[in-house]
């Protein structure tokens, strides 16, 4: 598994419109190959939001790399975010269990 990690500099303000955003986002990321997932972590004071996407493997994550790049601009501009950094990883551990669940946690 492969992960793009998008951070950005926000308010509480951005941070709440970003959230509202998401919900225009995801059926994008949805429809894009290879998608497995988007995890969304804020800092305390809101001034900091990481976004992280999930690939199945390397070649549906650089598939999906200019468009990525392209919206989540527009989306941090929509949002009134800076977009500080962008980087591509590859997923060497993770244990979750999210069995319980009923769905996506969303939280603000």
């Amino acid at each position: 598994m492969f992960a793009r990690m998008h951070t950005l500099e926000t308010t509480p303000e951005a941070h709440d419109r970003g959230i509202g955003l998401l919900d225009e986002l995801l059926p994008w990321l949805r429809e894009s190959p290879g998608f497995r997932g988007l995890l969304r972590l804020a800092s305390a004071d809101r001034s900091v939001t990481v976004v992280i996407t999930f690939w199945a493997d390397e070649a549906a994550m650089l598939e999906t790399a200019e468009s990525g790049r392209g919206v989540s601009a527009l989306a941090a501009e929509a949002a009134g975010s800076k977009h500080i950094d962008l980087a591509d990883f590859e997923v060497t551990f993770l244990e979750a269990d999210f069995a319980g669940s009923d769905g996506p946690a969303r939280s603000s």
